[in-house]
């Protein structure tokens, strides 16, 4: 029968169904995650009494000061000031209801048991609802609530009869109850001080005892995996099974918790041990788990560990991140460097020296020889020779020999006394030829078969500053990277530097990585660069990286990078920077690990080499400022899709808090709704990302990942039918997939005022009508006496406008008149009213271009009345003019009249005759004008009758010729003409 019994409780414990989240089991217990919570993060009181989790996946805690549901990143607390009606004090025992919502227990003031569901606080029915001293609250399988008191035990039916179970045992009588196990079958085990007791239709046995339990405080009861019962008190953990007890610990226990796994937790006064496989190892105040440990211990759905103390909340769990600190045996906390050396573990590099990391344990380094103590440690490097090469911060260059080489191997040490240009050493490189290369603040120093063999600085292409990294690609090419730039090295030995911010979008640069495509991968303080052929491609915080400065660039074996920051380490993913990168999206989805994660610091170390290295267990390891980061990529791959419960927590109306329900009615004058939701996910709540939109209302998605506060505030909501829809994800949220991405709506439909409903609608229309209708009167009657007052109008305006138009025509015709008289006397001689010398050198320029471009002939002359300066001084200026009139009369009517033919007035008594004629055709012309002039008279002054000649000089275009060269042998040939006698004419 007994075996039948622990039989059950065994089925009881395989029934109740455990997501796939645990705690690791493989992992040690320091390599937990514990986090912390106190009164100034929101808990009502540090001392934690009960734990316990919600359908929805809230925690809720009991203390001295209230209860609080917790989110996993705010509490909402429940105080004597919260709840209207009740006073939230003292609770210890906390329960899920069967059919939702939490049971709790009051203390002393307003004692009692009460239910929160939707968001409603209500007393139990009956006298359960006033009960005091509520120590112990639990459900059975068959929704029968047990109740544990400081003096009995009560029974409450789901129909809601409580029943006391008499004291039938003289050690139940008038006992605190500290434990309760309900059973499948309807009974129950119950623990007090004096051991343990079944609960059988009403009657007590003492059932430890007939188990071989001994006579002992119980103060914990569970079925195990295994089989059996645990059972935890003040003389220790006991096994029951097969109808005998076996001790596990016979330390005093204040709770006890068997994880899904079935790895044991007991609660003990010098912290909390996990008992496994007959081993035990202990979380206690050097590992971060703060004050005495009280009754409250919880696995949730998650497989997190939750931990009640007189020092607060505290939850242990087992992320993809922990740390490595002094509390697992680092001497200095401040990390520079790590590196795997084949079976002899982790090599971690800081200001006290070099630890080694294996098998789970931390020993010291020596490297203290020749005199000198153990040096800051800046850089590391894996020998060929098995052995490590070290470089520190002023001692140079040191060589651990291999752990398996001869005895009386010593290190030995390279620095300033042996031709090194400087102690400081922050990169270290062996290459495949066996030469070790040294970054320093001079440069880089080249040693080879015991002897350092070269050295480059800035003479030799460098960039000046501390050489912070130094990268060999598969092709042999060498990569340096420094406080001021970049270099490259190609196999020859040549070298091409990139200056800051000219040919280098960033300043320092401190990790490199190749691609198999020949491009490389740059963590700067200028963001993620990406040179690919002869280019840089930048990414930082415009493409969403949290932080520009990046040191240590991982690849993990799924391809995606992790870099490590003073944000914390970065996972980005290969697809999404080729995205950005070809402009198929805007921002990189990061996924951000911080100290919130596990990390020991946010803040990562760089300008030291290497600061975090790729384990072959594919661990990623990272240097911090208090300790090593671990990070496990799988698990964080697994984090990802975890799944998330995402919560409407209320609706509020103009400050009134609205019963939560799947449709809103919201009267025509609400002014403000809130509307406060929350994701649960307590494994990493700092993770979830958030957006939100009011269908109806916002034109596109509000995204947000305030962990603090999610509300969604909106004022003046337009009436009709509305839906806010609110959606979560975890990091990093691509809103384009529908995988693990969550959402929740809320209908709302908010009345319109009346002066917008439907009978104030159809009293506007009318109204409108009526209005139109007498408008339109109106405007008739307006219209047609404005129609008379235009008409006039416009016919004072239309005869205004025929005189203004007369009067502008007689301007035109007078103006055309004055600019033809204008333009006539611009291009003539007013005197003898021929063409003048302007009309005379353009007529001549047209004529030659024409005559170039289709070969027509061109002649010149050049005519001058014959002894005119006698005319003048013998008959005066005024006769001579008229000489010059008459002349250049006879001149136009001879030969001007002709097709070709321009006859200018040059200057003076001298006339230009320009004809696009033969030769010979113009100068018979010429010859015929000459004897007209001569032949005529002219009445002179003193009643004789004057007789003129003129003298003729002609000059015929010939190839190569200008015009300056043309009138010049026009003007020589005249001059002949006037020494050979005048009045004649001269042709050659």
């Amino acid at each position: 029968m007994r075996c039948l019994f622990l039989t059950g409780l065994s089925l009881l414990v395989l029934l109740v169904g455990a997501p796939a989240w645990a705690l690791d089991p493989a992992r040690k217990v320091d390599e937990y995650t514990i986090s912390r919570w106190t009164m100034e993060d929101g808990l009502p009181h540090n001392l934690v009494h009960a734990i316990q989790q919600d359908a929805d996946g809230y925690l809720w805690t009991g203390t001295w000061e209230g209860a609080a549901r917790f989110d996993g990143r705010r509490f909402t607390a429940y105080d004597a000031g919260t709840v209207e009606g009740l006073e939230i004090e003292g609770v210890r025992a906390i329960a899920p209801h069967p059919q939702g919502g939490m049971v709790l227990s009051l203390g002393r003031v307003g004692p009692g048991v009460v239910r929160f569901h939707q968001g409603r606080w209500q007393r139990l029915p009956g006298r359960a609802g006033t009960l005091p001293d509520v120590s112990v609250l639990r459900y059975g399988p068959d929704g029968v609530l047990w109740i544990g008191t400081d003096h009995a035990l009560f029974r409450r039916e789901p129909s809601g009869r409580l029943q006391e179970i008499e004291s039938t045992h003289a050690r139940l009588a008038n006992e605190r109850v500290l434990a309760i196990l309900p059973l499948p079958d309807g009974r129950a085990l119950v623990g007090n001080r004096h051991g343990l007791f079944r609960i059988d239709r009403g009657r007590a046995t003492e059932w430890g005892r007939e188990v071989g339990l001994p006579e002992t405080s119980v103060l914990a009861v569970q079925p195990s995996r295994w089989g059996g019962l645990l059972v935890g008190g003040s003389a220790g953990v006991w096994r029951l099974e097969h109808g005998r007890a076996q001790q596990i610990t016979g330390d005093r226990v204040e709770a006890m918790l068997e994880d899904r796994n079935g790895n044991l937790w007991v609660s003990t006064l010098d912290g909390l041990r996990r008992y496994t496989h007959g081993r035990y190892e202990t979380l206690g105040e050097r590992d971060g788990l703060m004050g005495r440990l009280a009754p409250a211990l919880f696995e949730d759905r998650d497989g997190l560990l939750w931990v009640g103390t007189t020092n607060g909340l505290y939850r242990i769990s087992d992320g993809p991140v922990f740390g490595l600190g002094r509390s697992n045996g680092l001497r200095d906390i401040y990390v520079r460097a790590i590196i795997e050396r084949p079976g002899q573990g982790v090599w971690i590099g800081h200001p006290m020296g070099v630890d080694a990391w294996q098998a789970g344990q931390s020993r010291a380094v020596s490297l203290a020889f020749d005199g000198k103590s153990d040096p800051s440690v800046l850089s590391l490097a894996n020998a060929r020779d098995g052995g490590l090469w070290i470089g520190t911060y002023d001692q140079g260059v040191i060589h651990l020999p291999a752990a398996a080489a001869d005895a009386q191997a010593k290190p030995w040490r390279l620095d300033e006394s042996g031709g090194l240009p400087s102690n400081h050493v922050r990169a270290l490189l062996e290459r495949a030829d066996g030469s070790l290369w040294i970054g320093s603040n001079e440069g880089v120093t080249v040693y080879r078969d015991g002897r350092i063999v070269r050295h480059y600085d800035a003479d030799d292409g460098l960039p000046e500053g501390n050489v912070y990294v130094l990268y060999e690609t598969a092709q042999g090419v060498l990569w340096i990277g420094t406080s001021n730039g970049m270099a490259m090295m190609r196999r020859d030995g040549t070298v091409r530097r990139w200056t800051p911010m000219s040919d280098f979008p960033a300043v320092a640069v401190f990790d490199f990585l190749a691609d198999a495509d020949g491009s490389l991968w740059i963590a700067s303080d200028r963001g993620l660069l990406h040179w690919r052929g002869g280019t840089f491609v930048q990414f930082d915080h415009r493409q969403g990286l949290p932080n520009n400065r990046l040191f240590r660039l991982l690849e993990d074996d799924n391809g995606d990078f992790w870099v490590s920051s003073n944000r914390g380490v970065f996972r980005i993913s290969r697809p999404a920077l080729t995205a950005v990168e070809n402009r198929h999206l805007k921002r990189l989805p990061v996924e951000a690990f911080t100290h919130a994660d596990g990390l020991p610091s946010s803040q990562a170390n760089g300008a030291s080499a290497p600061a975090g290295w790729p384990m072959r267990d594919g661990k990623l390891w990272f240097a911090t400022a208090n300790g090593v980061g671990v990070i496990d990529p799988d698990d964080a791959r697994l984090q990802r899709t975890q799944g998330v419960t995402l919560v409407i927590e209320s609706v509020e109306a103009d400050g009134r808090v609205l019963p939560l329900q799947a449709r809103y009615a919201l009267a025509a004058d609400l002014r403000r709704v809130v509307i406060r939701f929350t994701g649960l996910n307590q494994r990493a709540p700092e993770r979830l990302r958030y957006r939100y939109r009011m269908v109806g209302f916002d034109r596109d998605w509000v995204e947000t990942d305030n962990g603090i506060a999610h509300d969604a505030v909106y004022t003046n909501l337009p009436s009709g039918k509305l839906r806010f829809e609110v959606q979560v994800m975890n990091a990093p949220a691509d809103w384009s997939k529908t995988e693990g991405r969550v959402t929740r709506s809320v209908e709302l439909d908010k009345a319109a005022p009346w002066w917008l409903r439907a009978w104030a609608m159809i009293a506007y229309l009318v109204l409108l009508g009526l209005l139109g209708w007498g408008v339109l009167l109106l405007a008739m009657r307006r219209h047609r006496h404005r129609q008379h007052r235009l008409q006039a109008l416009v016919d004072a305006r239309t005869s205004e406008l025929s005189d203004k138009n007369a009067q502008l025509e007689q301007a035109g015709e007078a103006n055309a008149q004055l600019l033809e008289q204008l333009a006539y006397q611009a291009r003539h001689d007013p005197l003898t009213r021929l063409a003048n010398r302007r009309a005379g050198d353009a007529f001549l320029a047209e004529a030659l271009d024409t005559s170039r471009r289709e070969g027509r002939p061109l002649c010149v002359a050049l005519l001058d009345i014959d002894h005119f300066k006698a005319i003048n001084d013998r008959y005066g200026h005024a006769f001579g003019d008229d000489v010059l009139s008459q002349v250049a009369a006879l001149a136009e009517q001879g030969i001007g009249h002709h097709e070709g033919v321009l006859i200018a007035r040059w200057g003076g008594e001298e006339f230009l005759v320009c004809q696009q004629l033969p030769w010979s055709i113009a100068r018979a012309r010429l010859e015929v004008l000459r004897e007209g002039i001569a032949q005529a008279s002219i009445d002179a002054p003193d009643g004789g009758r004057l007789r003129c000649t003129v003298s003729i000089g002609v000059a015929e275009l010939e190839a190569g010729q200008d015009l300056r060269d043309l009138l010049r042998v026009a003007d020589e040939r005249l001059y002949r003409a006037k020494q050979q006698g005048r009045n004649r004419l001269v042709a050659g």
